[in-house]
């Protein structure tokens, strides 16, 4: 029997500092598919070196671009990647193996994210293990698009593999401000608000976020990086409080 098909979709936005190994990890995938939101810094020079790649552009939220690309795929399984994420040589071939046999009673795979900031592995915090939907059959997952950060929905039986691929979160601290600032409009935009956000959350949301990955997690083990990425995911709980209570003070004026 010929080994299964596979597609990898990305969904883009002027990654083209990125792409490139991201790309690279995935050269032996039978279809690639990139779905760019107009990039300007040669993106699409960069997929024309791959054979196999096929580029859309597409203006939408990142996960309907998602969902957009496993529409595209022609392989019989899809494997979702983000431009900073890269496929490790043992996941590579751990997945060949599964393409080679897929269980037939499975659904999909969930991978384990290795997260890396300021180029330095988190070992603790939120860089403790977890994982992630992203190896699937096709036809068989989509994202609900109600926010920014969700797990594809999808029925049926799920599998974990043995190795993780590599996610690149926070190459520079103003990544954190520029993602967030980015999701949190992005999630705030798409609300339905029928009352304001309760003040306590404020404070509440924000600690919550630092005592799970700093102290409940241990994110201390991981040193002055733990303590950054705690406190950065605490504040983003703070920054999407205020821009939900802006909007809503905003639609009360009109």
């Amino acid at each position: 029997m010929a080994a299964a098909t596979v597609s990898v979709v990305i969904p883009t936005k002027n990654a083209a500092h990125l792409l490139p190994d991201c790309l690279d990890s995935v050269a032996w995938a039978d279809d690639i598919v990139v779905v760019d939101m107009h990039s300007d810094d040669g993106t699409e020079e960069l997929c024309a070196r791959y054979p196999q790649c096929r580029l859309f552009r597409r203006d939408d939220y990142i996960f309907a671009n998602a969902n957009f690309g496993f529409e595209q795929a022609t392989g019989d399984w899809i494997l979702r990647l983000d431009s900073d994420e890269r496929v490790t040589p043992e996941l590579a071939d751990e997945l060949r193996a599964i393409l080679a046999d897929p269980p037939a009673d499975v659904t999909g795979y969930e991978c384990w994210e290795r997260v890396f900031v300021l180029g330095r592995e988190l070992r603790h915090g939120w860089g403790s293990r977890h994982f992630r939907k992203m190896f699937f059959r096709r036809g068989r997952a989509r994202y609900p698009m109600r926010r920014e950060h969700e797990d594809l929905e999808a029925s049926g039986r799920w599998l974990r593999t043995r190795h993780g691929y590599v996610h690149l979160n926070y190459p520079r601290v103003r990544d954190y401000l520029v993602k967030t600032n980015y999701y949190t409009d992005r999630d705030v935009e798409r609300m339905t608000l029928t009352a304001p956000p309760p003040k306590r959350a404020a404070v509440i949301e924000p600690l919550r976020s630092f005592n799970l990955n700093y102290v409940k997690r241990r994110g201390y083990r991981d040193g002055w990086i733990g303590l950054l990425d705690a406190s950065m995911r605490a504040v983003y709980q703070l920054v999407q409080w205020a821009k939900t209570m802006e909007r809503w003070e905003q639609e009360r004026r009109r």
